[in-house]
């Protein structure tokens, strides 16, 4: 009767090897739904910081009559004129690269180049222009139009 009780005490040493191997495959399966949650609201970031960097170079548009010289220190590329332009979010710049990278009188393009651990999103460079349409490096999957 005492070894009964004795025994029903702990855990086995094959209990907890099942219990680790389970923990492990829940986060090797986890992780990666995790970090494409992380790419994503990345992603979002950037496009609204995009979005309100062309209303902002259209109002730059309005008052200069062109795109160009909106970039840092007067230039047609470029990362945008804080002072001209608009200041860059620190959680975007954080993340990507954000750059004017073609400017004439009437048309502009801007540029987000992924950086650090978001290099590792499929979506890869993501650009704007004039139009106002994003588009996504070459052969970037369907998913990144979300």
């Amino acid at each position: 009767m005492m070894i009964n009780s004795l025994r029903s005490q702990g855990f086995t040493l094959i209990e907890l090897m099942i219990v680790v191997a389970i923990i492990g495959v829940l986060g090797f399966v986890a992780y990666p739904q995790y970090q494409q949650f992380i790419y994503t609201g990345n992603r979002t970031d950037v496009m609204a910081q995009l979005h309100e960097l062309t209303v902002e170079m259209e109002q730059y548009k309005f008052e200069h009559m062109t795109y160009l010289g909106a970039a840092q220190g007067g230039g047609d590329v470029g990362k945008p004129s804080e002072t001209l332009v608009m200041k860059l979010d620190p959680k975007v710049t954080d993340h990507y690269t954000v750059t004017i990278s073609a400017a004439d009188r009437d048309s502009y393009m801007l540029k987000a180049v992924p950086k650090g651990t978001q290099a590792g999103d499929v979506c890869g460079t993501i650009t704007v222009g004039v139009s106002g349409d994003f588009s996504y490096s070459v052969g970037a999957p369907d998913s990144c139009q979300k």
